[in-house]
């Protein structure tokens, strides 16, 4: 048993949601912090805000039996609506708002992720407010804030950007997991910026799935670019390609070569409905946990992905992956590992970004071999980065040991 016990709010950390990214960040942190807990011998409780519309307790309960946490260490807290440009919606959902700051005054520490990448407007200003205002209702409360591995930017908004700005100069620690953002931000605010790097970069996988005769390539079509839209999230960029015709046309380009292929979703069902229909494909349906999608990832040759924690998986379990990007957030996160093999949607248009795909892919073998030395790199970033948030934990634990 510890001599102290602390209760750590995550905020942006999703368990309930069906984008498995977004949930791998959540099972990847929370696998650091337990390792921080036992090195520090320090007992952690977490209360994990999210969307009270998402809500599951059967995630939650799925999320403490791996990691073997008893029913109260892992409690969930509405984001609530602190919108006062909204009075009414302010007022309409008092008791939620009310329970989401009781819940706030209950943490220690609060360690925001953001989704990864929602903070920032490209998503829409909506979305970014509701995500950001409770971040600055735990900095007004005074609690410590740590700002954890995450993209930032861009802001596109005069106003979203002075709001980011009061945010990142308030917190006791920013880590960013790419060199782009941090160059961003000093720019942007007077705050030292911590480089590190995406957290599923850390998740754990299981190796389970036998290999066949052929070479295997997964297909990640994401739902937020497809035509056909199964996500409600706004996406204020512009691609050059064609997204349906450039995946419809990868996926001619790979029957040619008889290749086994599978559509993999990671947000739900994702775009593979798009494509399901496509004779020679294989369909994998959506996964209940980012552990579950990551195993079957892994057990692919080759992956071209549009969900940046979908080529994560792929890339941190050793398979030759395409990242096809839709935002900097790609191009900064790769940059910084050296790693060169993006296809980018917002540059090219669709037969160049086809044709760039298909030379990444007859070069798969050089594109493992890229990878493999990216992940030495890593693990050399994730440890220091691990190192980092231990170091603000232990001022904050032992801050409470001396009261």
């Amino acid at each position: 048993m510890n001599d102290t016990r602390i209760t750590i709010g995550i905020m942006g950390g999703l368990v309930s949601n069906e984008n498995m990214g977004c949930v791998a960040l959540t099972y990847s942190l929370l696998a650091m912090l337990n390792r921080i807990s036992n090195r520090i011998k320090c007992d952690f409780d977490y209360i994990i805000f999210e969307y009270d519309q998402d809500y599951s307790e059967n995630k939650f309960d799925e999320l403490r039996q791996y990691f073997k946490l008893r029913r109260n260490q892992i409690q969930y807290a509405p984001i609530g609506y602190y919108d006062l440009n909204n009075p009414k919606l302010f007022l309409k959902k008092a008791r939620i708002n009310f329970k989401t700051l009781h819940d706030i005054k209950r943490c220690d520490v609060v360690i925001d992720i953001t989704q990864g990448d929602s903070f920032s407007d490209i998503y829409g200003e909506e979305r970014f407010f509701r995500l950001s205002n409770i971040k600055y209702v735990a900095e007004i409360l005074q609690i410590p804030f740590i700002l954890g591995p995450q993209t930032y930017g861009p802001f596109m908004k005069q106003k979203v950007e002075k709001f980011a700005r009061k945010i990142i100069n308030k917190a006791n620690l920013v880590v960013s997991r790419d060199t782009k953002s941090a160059m961003y931000l000093k720019e942007l605010c007077d705050k030292d910026i911590y480089v590190g790097t995406d957290l599923a970069f850390g998740l754990p996988y299981n190796d389970e799935y036998a290999t066949s005769g052929k070479l295997k390539v997964g297909i990640n079509p994401s739902g937020l670019l497809c035509n056909k839209k199964n996500e409600k999230t706004d996406l204020n960029t512009a691609l050059s390609a064609d997204y349906d015709q450039y995946v419809l046309e990868l996926i001619n380009c790979l029957k040619e070569r008889n290749f086994d292929i599978y559509l993999i979703p990671h947000v739900g069902e994702d775009g593979v409905n798009s494509f399901s229909e496509i004779e020679g494909v294989n369909t994998h349906p959506e996964f209940s946990n980012p552990i579950e999608a990551k195993s079957f990832i892994s057990s692919m040759d080759i992956f071209i992905g549009a969900r940046m924690h979908a080529t994560i998986a792929a890339f941190s379990s050793g398979v030759a992956t395409i990242p096809t990007a839709y935002s900097r957030k790609f191009a900064g996160l790769y940059e910084t590992l050296d790693y060169k093999y993006v296809v980018d949607l917002t540059r090219d248009n669709t037969s160049e970004a086809l044709q760039q795909t298909m030379r990444y892919v007859d070069a798969y073998l050089e594109l493992k071999k890229s990878s493999k030395y990216s992940m030495q790199k890593v693990k050399k970033i994730y440890d220091a980065m691990e190192d980092k948030i231990q170091k603000e934990m232990e001022k904050i634990v032992n801050n409470r040991r001396s009261k």
